[in-house]
């Protein structure tokens, strides 16, 4: 899965928002996340051209090729048993007192006694109730670069503004760079921005870091879901019987995917679980 342990530099964008990232630096050190602070001296020392003012340094990150981690998954969960259909879309739900079935496009028919819906953002199209605010969002990754570390131990980098920029580095020395996030309109509006917002990527990567060679090689974009509150959505809704939600919106979707199995395998269970409550739809 291309997976590789990072330090993770998270940067002050501008001066006043220094005194949250202090707070979020005790919080992290109160329960036992290993960090240092950074002063503006000891940022422009690792990166001399990020003129800011102050950063978390986080010893614990991590990376993953997401595409990869994605197919493992799904390999892992044949194994245990389970059937993928990767070429089939579900056209219609009907949910019985104690079963539900799926119409698929093919005209095939599941029926099954519980369901768990983690399609993403498409997954309001289920809910009455709106829950998620959708955003266009923008990302590019360089030619392959013929060194192996590109800044301070090939750190994650990312930043306190809303939205956010976030840099990383790939196993095959590319810089990968996205951001610059805007309400989403249309998929027509959000692709004819592609290329103003791939040069404002490539001109941020330029000036932080002058001496890489960089050069891009794939820009592309997307849609992503956001909630008011920045935590997932996890359970079930009085509308659709036995069925269950697992919507890892707000911007930590693995840690939150992992927090939706256990919730959802307590629920099924018929266990009691106390976190499902924070991220209940009646929160």
């Amino acid at each position: 899965t291309h997976f590789s342990l990072r330090k993770s530099v998270y940067y002050a964008s501008k001066k006043d928002d220094l005194p949250a990232l202090k707070s979020e630096f005790a919080l992290r050190q109160k329960h036992g996340i290993r960090v240092d602070w950074w002063d503006q001296p000891t940022l422009r020392s690792h990166f001399p051209n990020l003129q800011k003012s102050g950063a978390i340094l986080s010893h614990d990150g991590a990376q993953v090729d997401a595409y990869r981690l994605a197919h493992a998954l799904l390999q892992d969960c044949r194994k245990k048993g389970a059937q993928v259909f990767d070429t089939v879309e579900v056209v219609a739900i009907e949910h019985q007192p104690r079963s539900v079935t799926l119409q698929l496009d093919n005209g095939c028919t599941v029926r099954t006694g519980k369901l768990v819906i983690a399609c993403g953002y498409e997954s309001q199209n289920y809910l009455s109730k709106r829950v998620v605010d959708l955003n266009s969002t923008y990302a590019l990754v360089s030619k392959p670069i013929p060194q192996p570390t590109l800044w301070y131990q090939n750190a994650l980098l990312w930043e306190s503004a809303r939205p956010y920029l976030y840099l990383r580095t790939t196993d095959d020395h590319r810089v990968l760079i996205g951001g610059k996030d805007e309400p989403f309109q249309s998929a027509v509006k959000r692709d004819k921005l592609l290329r103003s917002k791939s040069r404002q990527l490539e001109k941020f990567v330029q000036k932080v870091f002058p001496e890489l060679p960089f050069a891009i090689d794939y820009e592309w974009c997307g849609t992503f879901a956001e909630t008011k509150d920045g935590l997932p959505y996890i359970g079930a809704v009085a509308e659709h019987p036995n069925t269950y939600f697992a919507l890892g919106f707000g911007g930590n979707g693995i840690l939150f995917s992992i927090l939706a199995a256990d919730i959802i395998t307590d629920l099924l269970r018929g266990r009691k679980n106390t976190d499902a409550p924070i991220f209940g739809f009646n929160r």
